[in-house]
């Protein structure tokens, strides 16, 4: 965590360069734009499910019931979790 002299020294450094070279503040700010979860969708995310979902039946198979559901509830809620930050993420200006 930063204190408030480097805070304030951060701040001093971000407006510097945004007097000084406003262009290269704005390829930082595009290049942002360009980094979406879009690519976490389809492949990424069904990799991650079905890793969860069979690492929840493998733990069922051994014997632990306790830590297959507690395996499966925690892949859900982190898919959830995922899923609710990409809605309220696209659906702000």
């Amino acid at each position: 965590m930063l204190s408030d002299h480097e805070w304030k020294t951060l701040r001093e450094v971000e407006r510097r360069i945004l007097t000084e070279d406003p262009e290269f503040a704005r390829s930082f700010e595009s290049s942002a734009h360009s980094l979406r979860r879009e690519h976490l969708d389809g492949v990424g995310l069904t990799i991650f499910l079905v890793s969860g979902l069979l690492l929840s039946a493998l733990l069922l198979v051994i014997g632990s019931l306790g830590g297959a559901v507690a395996f499966a509830i925690t892949t859900g809620l982190i898919w959830w979790a995922w899923h609710h930050s990409v809605t309220t993420g696209q659906q702000a200006p």
